[in-house]
């Protein structure tokens, strides 16, 4: 959505945008930003289901007073929210479910979960366009009732400030992680299969697994940089200098994972990095396809080395300038209001 709002901005829109931290409460706001410049915010508070009902009220009272010519939501929730903003206010302002992932199991609780995909019906049936940034969360969608003639694929794309596709040589023993540093994503079991053979591993991002993945580093003596709560400016900076294998693991476990179209992995490549990534996200079929990096189906220790030994990083530059090329966020963007 950063990527889109940024685009919006550059192509002369004023853009209106509500931000309702998703099941995070403490000591944050709820922000309303006029062409990325914060004028109102209200402070949140953990209600349950009342907190949800107050962030659609919210949504709906800043719609209603809003002049605006086309609704976006980032997500399920938000795009009911402009439906029921829509409906009560009468308009016919066109709404747009600009989708950035997609879970079946998103909560533990199959209440929660029951709620979710009742939301996500109501989003997919009655939005003007549905934008899935997968096939598989389209395909999915379209067993929900989605219309295939308001269905859009836009995959996650990148945008650099200032691209530069030069030759580096590719160092088989640097990595760089950037993200969320979760159970969930898988990076410690990742990192485990390739500790023998790290001479510099980066992480730039944070999360509850943070600890025992630089414990385990340390306990291995593994030369690390750590970068916490850093700016994307910096982290694409840090990408475009830096020399080894962007690692981008996703679990099995995890249903989201199955329909996600991961940010990290255009960047690594536009930035000039081969990816070592899983089997699981779609976009491994097209990393496999234009040899941009290893894909591994299980996570074997020696066989991961063997690939990473074999893997041709010559020239990797031009593939990259190709891959930015096809995937620049510009490009991608420019379908979605017309």
């Amino acid at each position: 959505m950063d990527y889109f709002e940024e685009y919006l901005l550059r192509e002369g829109h004023t853009v209106l945008r509500v931000d309702h931290p998703l099941d995070s409460y403490t000591g944050r706001f709820s922000t309303l930003t006029r062409n990325g410049t914060p004028i109102r915010r209200w402070r949140r508070a953990a209600r349950g289901l009342v907190g949800l009902l107050w962030d659609l009220w919210r949504t709906v009272r800043e719609f209603g007073r809003a002049r605006i010519d086309v609704a976006i939501g980032a997500n399920n929730f938000d795009t009911f929210s402009l439906l029921v903003g829509r409906a009560l206010t009468r308009r016919r302002t066109p709404v747009i479910y600009l989708a950035a992932d997609f879970a079946e199991q998103r909560f533990s609780n199959p209440v929660l979960n029951g709620i979710y995909m009742g939301v996500e019906r109501v989003a997919v049936r009655h939005a003007d366009r549905i934008v899935s940034n997968s096939r598989r969360a389209e395909a999915r969608r379209l067993q929900l009732g989605l219309d295939p003639q308001r269905s859009l694929i836009v995959p996650n794309g990148v945008r650099l400030a200032r691209p530069e596709f030069r030759p580096k040589a590719i160092d088989k023993g640097h990595f760089v992680f950037i993200g969320s540093v979760t159970k969930e994503h898988g990076l410690y079991e990742l990192v485990k299969a390739l500790a023998p053979d790290i001479t510099n591993l980066a992480i730039i991002g944070g999360g509850e697994d943070w600890d025992r993945v630089v414990g385990y580093c340390r306990s291995r003596d593994i030369p690390l940089t750590l970068h916490e709560a850093r700016s994307h400016d910096f982290v694409l900076r840090f990408l475009g200098d830096f020399d080894g294998f962007g690692l981008a693991p996703y679990n099995r476990h995890s249903r989201w994972t199955y329909y996600c179209s991961p940010l990290k992995v255009s960047e690594y490549i536009s930035s000039g990095l081969p990816v070592i990534t899983s089997s699981v996200p779609e976009i491994a079929n097209l990393i496999r396809e234009r040899q941009l990096g290893i894909v591994y189906d299980e996570l074997d220790a020696l066989e991961l080395a063997a690939a990473i030994r074999r893997f041709d990083a010559h020239d990797f530059h031009t593939k990259a300038e190709r891959f930015y090329n096809d995937y620049n966020s510009d490009r991608l963007h420019a379908g979605i209001l017309n």
